[in-house]
């Protein structure tokens, strides 16, 4: 989705319907967001988005497949692409070694 001053360009969606839809909810999230303005405080730096290594780095990086990937970086790229949930590791889900490690994937993430 790209937004200019008088266009949206709203792409990878099945159909016009589907493409209307998500325009209408993007057009209710920002009138909700203007309701709220005088409740808002503006954010004035700037937030890198992760990349694929850096979620790597915090995988246990054992390759060991159970995510349903081949390797712990396949699947950091999946988690960025939203192709996979975190619980699908193992480890990471499971062993209280990463509990840290964890916390910090999920802050890292996109939420959908």
């Amino acid at each position: 989705m790209t937004l200019n001053t008088e266009k949206v360009y709203i792409t990878q969606v099945k159909n016009t319907e589907e493409g209307l839809a998500l325009l209408d909810t993007l057009k209710d999230a920002i009138n909700a967001v203007w309701e709220k303005r005088a409740e808002l405080a503006a954010v004035s730096t700037q937030k890198s988005a992760p990349r694929h290594l850096d979620i790597w780095e915090l995988l246990p990086r054992t390759n060991c497949k159970q995510c349903g990937e081949a390797t712990c970086l396949a699947f950091a790229v999946a988690l960025l692409q939203e192709k996979r949930i975190l619980e699908e590791c193992t480890i990471i889900r499971s062993d209280s070694n990463f509990t840290d490690r964890r916390a910090a994937l999920i802050a890292m993430l996109p939420t959908s």
